[in-house]
């Protein structure tokens, strides 16, 4: 009996000299899923460094610095085994380039605004409306993103000859550089586009002011009037 307590007595004084406090603390933070937004910047943002303590690291407020960053959509801060730290970042995807008031910014695929940027290309939605929410400023009319995606996905070169989106209730409006105003419905503007391609090939060279494609038997054209 004498000698099972010598044993646990040996076994806890043991246990009680090592230095745990050495091994308790965050050696490690990995980042992954990142492609735009850099890893230093998601570090840079955690209120969790290697050395802290990860028996008390708080992963939860690790996930809401990182919510806040413009860029980050979604992310997961995991504890691992041997001190270790793993972020999973979901970046956001960008959808269209959106005016709001003076500034350009990049409008997501779940309808956040987020990132601004310096110059236009391709179309850019023009002063939509928008609501404030605690993840930032967001689309007031979500079900606008759908003929969005179909925009974004318009066939042959079309997309790089229209400057701006516009939205008046259920109708599109795209204005093409240097031509027609054409307004669409917003529920099949894959369709609505590739009407619009043939209609401006079968009328290339004519001066065109608005082209009316809401009616589905019916084109409606406008021409400039000649000097």
């Amino acid at each position: 009996m004498r000698r099972v307590v010598f044993i646990i007595v040996a076994i806890i004084g043991l246990v009680l000299g090592v230095p745990w406090h050495k091994y308790l603390v965050v050696r490690e933070i990995t980042v992954e899923g990142g492609e735009r937004i850099q890893a230093e910047t998601v570090l840079q943002s955690l209120p969790i460094t290697v050395g802290t303590n990860w028996l008390t690291a708080d992963t939860q407020a690790a996930r809401e610095a990182l919510l806040r960053l413009p860029d980050v959509r979604d992310a997961l801060v995991k504890k691992r085994l041997w001190a270790r730290i793993e972020i999973l970042v979901r970046e956001r995807e960008p959808l269209v380039l959106a005016r709001l008031g003076q500034q350009l910014f990049w409008l997501d695929t779940e309808g956040f605004f987020y990132t601004p940027a310096r110059q236009p290309f391709g179309p850019v939605l023009f002063e939509p409306q928008t609501i404030e929410t605690p993840r930032g400023i967001r689309l007031a009319e979500p079900f606008y993103l759908v003929p969005l995606r179909a925009l974004m996905a318009a066939p042959g070169n079309l997309l790089n000859h229209i400057t701006t989106v516009r939205f008046e209730g259920s109708t599109m409006i795209l204005t093409i550089r240097d031509g027609p105003d054409v307004l669409l419905h917003t529920y099949d503007v894959r369709g609505e586009l590739l009407r619009l391609s043939r209609v401006l090939s079968a009328l290339d060279g004519r001066r065109l002011r608005r082209i009316d494609l809401r009616f589905e038997r019916l084109l409606v054209v406008s021409e400039q009037a000649r000097p």
